[in-house]
């Protein structure tokens, strides 16, 4: 009798030194499983860093950057209204308009305009044009758009109209600069505009030229076009 209750003290014991052996296999086979987790959290990093490379370069980039230009000459000589060679012009960009839409009659639209002197010529005075460029949407033979061009003035803090607001048949408007100030080499400066079109305007293509020139003589140094659906 005693013999047979020893018997099944072991049988006993055997089940459940077995049963622990396989709890603690499942238990590692659980543990194993847990790293499987970790991709999907560098997927998710790799997603948004993706996501923030794809953001303009100007959100990481300072606006005030502007290269120097190791090489240096003197102010270009060139034909009144005409354009510097190469190693005399500088950046000039266009900003605004971000629905790419101007409808006539509308409230003002501001753009901006930033000269960046990356050329080799270190220039002493330099006025800029804003001009309406010719547009499909003025019903005119000559395709002459009628609206406004405003700059913002710093020492007023108001906004100034420009009396030749649209480019014509020549290039006379290039005479109708402002914002004239010394532009070195390396200097960068964004200067702010706003454009309407007058409500008699009809559907088109259009769109805003800036042109950097120096008064005497006038000439162009750098120029940008900001096209608008009308």
């Amino acid at each position: 009798m005693a013999k047979t209750i020893r018997h099944e003290r072991i049988t006993k014991l055997a089940a459940v030194s077995a049963a622990t052996v396989v709890a603690t296999i499942a238990l590692a086979a659980c543990s194993t499983s847990t790293p499987e987790a970790g991709p999907t959290t560098y997927a998710t990093t790799t997603v948004s860093a993706a996501a923030s490379s794809s953001l303009p370069a100007s959100s990481t980039a300072p606006a005030s950057s502007c290269d120097v230009n190791p090489s240096t000459a003197p102010v270009p000589t060139v034909e009144p209204y005409g354009t510097v060679p190469e190693v005399g012009r500088i950046s000039v960009t266009l900003n605004g308009i971000p629905s790419g839409t101007i409808t006539p009659g509308s409230a003002p639209t501001e753009v901006d305009i930033t000269l960046c002197n990356n050329s080799a010529v270190d220039y002493p005075k330099v006025g800029v044009v804003l001009v309406l460029e010719h547009c499909s949407c003025a019903p005119n033979p000559m395709s002459i758009p009628k609206g406004t061009v405003e700059r913002f003035d710093e020492a007023t803090g108001g906004w100034i109209q420009m009396e030749h607001p649209a480019a014509g048949t020549g290039m006379d408007y290039l005479g109708a600069y402002s914002n004239v100030q010394e532009l070195p080499k390396g200097k960068t400066v964004t200067l702010r505009y706003r454009i309407a079109l007058d409500a008699s305007m009809t559907s088109g293509e259009g769109g805003v030229e800036a042109v950097a020139v120096t008064p005497e003589p006038l000439v162009q140094i750098g120029k940008a076009d900001l096209p608008f659906t009308v």
